[in-house]
């Protein structure tokens, strides 16, 4: 078995990181690509920081509680963007933050390395 520190899943947390963040705050750089000019779209992020957390801490639940956030996530977005094409509302930054959420939840649940990073125990430095 690979030892934790070089596996490739610390790499891959970066990936899936990145991903949500980017999703979480593109309709506060991009605000028309969500909403019309007088409209309002937004959210509280302190529900995904603390995911992020979880998982670089390995807290067990966190990677059930992720899909879960992600799975919200697709579902709203598909809702939104099933609405918003036949009457031509905004659709790039739905498809954006979708795909986004799409590579981070396909990234969570077929990477064997962030399981076996998230099921071991946190190595100390002092070790």
């Amino acid at each position: 078995m690979q030892p934790v520190h070089r596996s490739t899943a610390p790499f891959q947390l970066v990936i899936v990181a990145a991903c949500l963040l980017l999703a979480a705050y593109l309709p506060a750089w991009h605000k028309l690509w969500f909403v019309a000019e007088s409209g309002h779209f937004g959210g509280g992020n302190i529900c995904l920081w603390l995911l992020l957390l979880g998982l670089y801490r390995r807290w067990r639940p966190v990677r059930v509680l992720t899909y879960a956030y992600l799975l919200l996530q697709l579902l709203v977005a598909g809702y939104i963007l099933s609405y918003n094409i036949p009457t031509g509302g905004p659709t790039l930054g739905f498809a954006l933050s979708s795909s986004l959420n799409l590579v981070a939840l396909l990234t969570l649940y077929r990477s064997d390395a962030i399981r076996r990073y998230l099921d071991s125990s946190p190595v100390g430095y002092l070790q």
